[in-house]
Parts: structure tokens; sequence; C-alpha cells
């Protein structure tokens, strides 16, 4: 798809690259600049567009202001593919994805393809190497699925910008990774599930099982642990067809609610489908509460308030805004961002049906992971895996207590997620 060039930075670019200037003070990286005693001025001339791009760089990774009028002009000219695993009428994952590259599309008028339902590394690699073969400059892989593809071909293609989003790993230089982490937005929904329900009985249903859906899974528990008054049963499931079995999603939240849960936390694409069409079909005469990950459901479909907790927000635009810019600029070798709440990338947008007190204590929650007042991590084994991810049965992975000292402070406990402060739930707005 083209769209009509703009001359300049509109509104929405100009946003995004203030984001991605703050970001680079705080949002997590696999490799960092080398520290410089005093400021350094760099001109690149990218290839192709007759653009010519400035970066002044103060003090190493820590402020890094781009002149962007020429890195505009040379975006404009790219040519930029997004390959998803199922389609955007899921409403979460691929919608986000094909929504906010579509935003940029409009603003910079690059070429655009896209395309859907390529369910694994073997489906999208023929459209990979296609759109890399015909000259696209960036592609965009929506999934960790892509990961062995994308540094399969990779060192085929090194003209070519392979950007993996939820991968960790890469064996050529020009595989870009973006990182997700919804765990403090699994924590900060937790914490609400544990303050509205009724039942003290909680649902969670994931796609595939992956560190990061693992991660939202592990907050959100967490987050119940520390709110609720009594003791939490959950109930906590991963899809046997991964991230597309809506149907299976749909049949295990029903059989959540009918055991009694009152909330069932889902970790987005197609489950979401499932597990709040699961929830819209119990009686009215009983609330019921779900969530999606991702998109801005208030916005997308308003018809699921009525059992909308809230959802958990991705805001990719910024994300592939800063792959594309670093792409014109030459400054993609071995890229690596983490997309997490601290870094103002992933948010918790409280359903507009749930009690005011409970949406303003999930939003402080919220600030003080952004600020840093909470930090959330987990441990990692020897494989550099998340602590209790493959060790599950580990009575330190239980998942049945958090205690917080009566004054606030870090919590003891045998959660998965660890916590170097919470403040007394009393203290909550």
């Amino acid at each position: 798809m083209n769209g009509t060039k703009r001359n300049g930075i509109t509104a929405l670019v100009g946003a995004l690259i203030v984001i991605i200037i703050l970001l680079l003070g705080v949002a997590a990286y696999a490799f960092l600049y080398p520290p410089t005693a005093a400021t350094s001025t760099v001109t690149t001339t990218v290839q192709g567009t007759g653009s010519t791009v400035t970066q002044t760089v103060q003090g190493g990774a820590t402020t890094v202001t781009t002149t962007v009028s020429g890195a505009a002009s040379a975006i404009s000219a790219l040519k930029v593919g997004l390959i998803e695993p199922i389609t955007p009428a899921d409403n979460s994952w691929n919608y986000q994805a094909h929504e906010e590259l579509q935003k940029l599309q409009a603003e910079y008028g690059f070429t655009f393809s896209e395309s859907d339902n390529k369910v694994s590394g073997t489906d999208a690699q023929p459209v990979a190497a296609q759109w890399a073969s015909s000259g696209y400059n960036v592609i965009f892989l929506q999934g960790v699925q892509y990961q062995t593809m994308a540094s399969t071909i990779a060192p085929t293609y090194p003209n070519t910008l392979f950007v993996c989003v939820d991968c960790t790993a890469a064996n050529a230089s020009n595989v870009y990774r973006i990182w997700l982490d919804i765990s403090g937005g699994g924590f900060v929904l937790g914490a609400m599930a544990g303050m509205l329900s009724k039942t003290d009985k909680f649902g969670l249903i994931g796609g595939g099982f992956v560190p990061s859906i693992w991660g939202g899974h592990e907050g959100f528990k967490a987050g119940v642990l520390y709110t609720a008054t009594a003791t939490p049963t959950f109930y906590n499931k991963f899809e046997a067809f991964a991230w597309s079995d809506s149907a299976g999603a749909q049949t295990d939240a029903t059989n959540d609610y009918t055991n009694g849960a009152d909330i069932v936390f889902s970790s987005g694409d197609g489950i979401d489908v499932g597990v709040l069409g699961a929830a819209m079909a119990q009686p009215a005469s009983t609330q019921v509460w779900a969530t999606n990950v991702y998109s801005n459901l208030t916005a997308v479909v308003p018809a699921d308030n009525r059992v909308l907790l809230g959802s958990i927000v991705v805001n990719w635009a910024a994300m592939y805004n800063k792959a594309l810019i670093d792409y014109v600029t030459h400054n993609w070798q071995w890229g690596f961002i983490t997309a997490n709440m601290a870094s103002g990338i992933v948010q918790v947008n409280p359903g507009p049906n749930v009690p005011a007190n409970i949406r303003h204590a999930g939003l402080a929650l919220q600030s003080d992971i952004v600020v840093g007042t909470i930090t959330l991590f987990f441990k990692s084994d020897s494989n550099g895996n998340p602590h209790c991810f493959d060790t599950a049965t580990d009575p330190a992975c239980a998942d049945t207590s958090l205690v917080v000292p009566s004054g606030g402070g870090a919590p003891t406990g045998d959660t998965a997620a660890q916590f170097n402060y919470l403040p007394p739930v009393s203290s909550l707005p």
C-alpha cells in the first residue's frame, strides 16, 4: 500500500521522535554505545535517497539528539513489510501491529506490504525471502515464532533489516530484536483483580508457552496475591494450538467461569477473542471480568466494556519508528530494545466500568513502576531463562503467598515475579 509522501514531520511522527529520545535513557538494551567524555557529531548520507542525517551524541548513549528531517525523507523512500501469525481481526497482537504500521506509513509515505496468517517461521520464510530479494529494506516479523527463521535467512540478505518482535536471539547483525515484557501490565491488572473479585478464583489463559506470555501470567498472579484478602485459586492454562486457538480459549474460559472464577486474564491474539467471547456469554446478572492485551479494547470494541477489567496496551509505533530511524541512520547492527511498563511503551488502560477506587489503585501502581519506585523482575537460571519458567515444580515458584511489610518494602513469598518494593495495600488510593 502506498501513501502520499509528507514534507517534514507531522505531529504524530514528531511526538514519536520525542518518545524515542526519552526512551534511550530508560529502555533496556543488549548492546550500549561506549561512553564518550565529550559531545560528538556524526553525519551520515543515506544511500539512494540523497538525504543527510546528523546525530549529536552527548556522553555516550545517555542523550541522543537526531536531526530527523533527513531521516523522514529517507524513511519515505523505504519498502517496508509486515508478517503476522494470524489476522488483524483478533483486535489484539496482530491488530495493533497492523494499525501502528499503518499510522507510520500514512505519515512517511513509504511503500508498505502486509502478509498475515503465517503461523510459523516455515510459513513466513517464503514471503520474507521474496520481499528481501525484491529490495525490501525493513521487514517486521511480528512474533517469536519467526526468531529462528530470521537468523537463518538474514545473512543471505544483508541489506534488509529483519525486525523480530518478541525475540531475544540473533545470529546476524541485521536481525533487530524488540523484546516485549508485559509482566508489569499483568501485575497491575492482577492487583485490580484481587481487589475486585468476589470469589477469589481466577482464570489465566495463554497462547504459546513463551517467556513474555508466561511473564504476564506470573505478574498477574503476583498482583492478585498482593491485594487479595483471602487465599486465591488460580486456573492456569496455555492452549495447545497456541495464539490462534480462539475456540479452545473460549471453552476453557467458560469452564473457569463455571468453576467459580469471576475474572479471567488473557494473553492476547486469538486467545483474547475466545476469553472475551466467553465473558460476554455469561448471564448479565452475574458480573464477570476479562482482560485483553496489546490494543485499547475500549476504543476498538466498546461493546466489550461490560466485562473489561482492563487492557494492556502496547505502543508499537514508537518501537517500529525507532527501528526505521536506526535503519536509515545506519545504527541498526545487533539492535535490541525492551518494550515494558518502565519504558512507558506498555500501559494499562482500566475498563470504564471498573469502580473508581480500583481504577485509581491500578493507575497508582503503574505510576510507581514507570518512575522506578517499584521494580519488577525475574531471577534467571543458569541457562538465562527466567527462574520458575522451566522449574515450576520448585517450591519457590508455588505462587501461594506474597507478604508485604506493614510499612511497605520488599515483599517475601514464593512468587516467580520479584519486587524491590511494594507499598502497603492500605496506602493505595
